[in-house]
């Protein structure tokens, strides 16, 4: 019987935690709490160069940088209007990820 009262608890505490963390991410963009600029400037700021030019190397640091962003975030940066200012090329930028053999998921 105890088991069973804890196992109730423990499912309990993991369905609200997940429902608050889909809720929480409802409030947000796709980048989570961050915009895009910050994302472009923090995050992306070693992927400026592959971003304009096909043929430009990608560096190890921007293909690290790209795993701790989400697929629905990179679309969202590389298509705004702060990075098409700094002479970004959108279709290029989204060859980034493909260029640094990362397959990306969208997450549930």
């Amino acid at each position: 019987m105890n088991k069973s009262i804890l196992l109730v608890v423990v499912l309990s505490l993991v369905i609200g935690v997940t429902m608050a963390e889909l809720e929480s991410e409802k409030q947000y963009g796709p980048c989570g709490k961050f915009s895009t600029q910050r994302i472009l400037t923090h995050k992306l700021s070693h992927c400026e160069k592959p971003a304009r030019n096909l043929y430009a190397p990608v560096s190890r640091q921007c293909c690290q940088d790209l795993q701790n962003v989400s697929f629905q975030c990179l679309v969202t940066v590389f298509s705004s209007d702060a990075f098409t200012k700094i002479g970004v090329d959108p279709h290029v930028a989204m060859t980034i990820p493909s260029r640094c053999h990362h397959a990306y998921h969208d997450n549930p």
